[in-house]
């Protein structure tokens, strides 16, 4: 495995030039969670290595949003950060507002950003942390859903890609937190139903499951993504694996109503470090 200097250095060759076309190149991207080392920064990259302007959205750090909101415009897009609770109405409704008056209408809308993985027997679950997890996973995707589905009906195309859990409804393995396995089990649930009620619109809405990623590590993400640096080394589904598959959603317009599985040799867990 490459030195994260090399992996650096193949960063910064990336020129806008090299990236002026792309099959999503018109649209706009609305990632949650985007500030992170997870699956919604690389998300980010690949939509904007595709064509799109993208929306950085984070909870946290804007410092970190406004970082990875830099690269993409170094890519030549555009792209803004925006700090925003995603299970808070007013929030999203701001930054939807920010979207439109900033980058433009957005027509792709990715929800990434969920509930904590914890482990723990259903006695064990404070009511507050049960309800802060279910609002993660569910919530978040109806606000952000609720938001972004008028325009996209109103100009017949749009693209809605959730993450989900590897196997959510199922019986979950102890490993499994119950709350969060039950948010993503609901996110599985919206993205069918939404799929048949929205085709006719010509939005599709499909949902990836990934069981456990390991993580390349963030200052190489970039370099994964845009320059197609090999993944041999790393145990798979790796963050730019899950990243890829939602980016193919977005291109596809055929796919409606699917959970796209990225089990993993392991599967039962949703976050190994690698």
């Amino acid at each position: 495995m490459s030195s994260v200097g090399a992996q650096h250095t193949i960063r910064l060759m990336v020129t806008p030039t090299s990236l002026s076309h792309g099959p999503l190149a018109g649209h706009v991207a609305l990632v949650t969670g985007a500030a992170g080392p997870g699956v919604g920064r690389a998300t980010a990259y690949a939509l904007a290595r595709d064509g799109a302007d993208v929306i950085v959205n984070t909870d946290r750090s804007l410092d970190a949003a406004e970082a990875v909101a830099a690269e993409l415009r170094a890519l030549g897009r555009r792209a803004i950060a925006v700090v925003a609770d995603a299970g808070d109405p007013a929030a999203i409704a701001t930054m939807f507002r920010r979207a439109r008056l900033e980058v433009g209408v957005p027509d792709i809308l990715v929800v990434s950003a969920g509930g904590r993985w914890r482990p723990r027997a259903i006695d064990a679950i404070p009511p507050g942390e049960w309800r802060e997890v279910l609002s993660e996973e569910i919530d978040s995707f109806y606000l952000a859903v609720r938001e972004a589905l008028p325009a996209m009906r109103a100009q017949r195309w749009g693209r809605v890609v959730a993450v989900g859990g590897y196997d959510a409804e199922q019986t979950a393995e102890e490993s499994w937190p119950l709350d969060y396995a039950l948010g993503k089990a609901a996110r599985h649930w919206l993205t069918r139903t939404l799929a048949r009620r929205e085709a006719e619109h010509g939005v599709t809405v499909n949902a990836v499951a990934p069981g456990p990623i390991t993580r390349v590590p963030i200052e190489a993400i970039l370099a994964h993504v845009i320059e197609g640096r090999s993944l041999e080394g790393y145990r798979r589904p790796t963050q730019v694996d899950v990243a890829e598959a939602i980016a193919w959603l977005c291109r596809s317009p055929a796919v409606n109503g699917a959970i796209i599985d990225l089990p993993g040799p392991h599967p039962g867990a949703v976050t190994v470090e690698g």
